[in-house]
């Protein structure tokens, strides 16, 4: 690791970590939403107060941590407090669902994966992909 030059330039393009960004999130978001209609179907509806707030909760935890919102915190370490939010809302929200514990856990599924859309949809396709997640991509390659 010693021979790696800090100050080389990503050998991928803007536009290239973009379009692997995009393709990314897209298929971890349609996969998230997929699975969890194939496990429950309809009965989502049934759920659908969970299907939405672990929506907008998992736009928004994506948002804050690529941001870099929160000054003086690394973006690691929001990420993981915006794990253990979410995962403490998704333990509420089953808790508090008349519907079985399937159901709730593939509605949770599905609006984590609808979130990751939403959320890759409005920075990547409205708006551009944020600096924080394209540099990561970029060291990576």
């Amino acid at each position: 690791m010693d021979d790696i030059d800090p100050d080389a330039q990503p050998s991928m393009s803007v536009h290239e970590a973009t379009q692997k960004v995009l393709r990314t999130d897209l298929a971890v978001g349609l996969g998230g939403a997929v699975l969890g209609y194939a496990e429950a179907g309809t009965a989502l509806f049934d759920v659908l107060a969970v299907v939405v707030s672990v929506s907008v909760l998992t736009a928004v935890a994506v948002a804050v941590v690529e941001h870099d919102v929160v000054p003086g915190v690394y973006p690691e370490v929001a990420a993981l407090a915006s794990l253990l939010v979410l995962s403490g809302a998704v333990a509420g929200l089953v808790t508090v669902s008349s519907a079985p514990m399937t159901v709730d856990l593939a509605g949770a599924l599905s609006g984590f994966g609808a979130g990751v859309l939403a959320n890759r949809l409005l920075y990547g396709v409205v708006l551009d992909v944020p600096a924080y997640r394209l540099n990561r991509v970029r060291e990576q390659s």
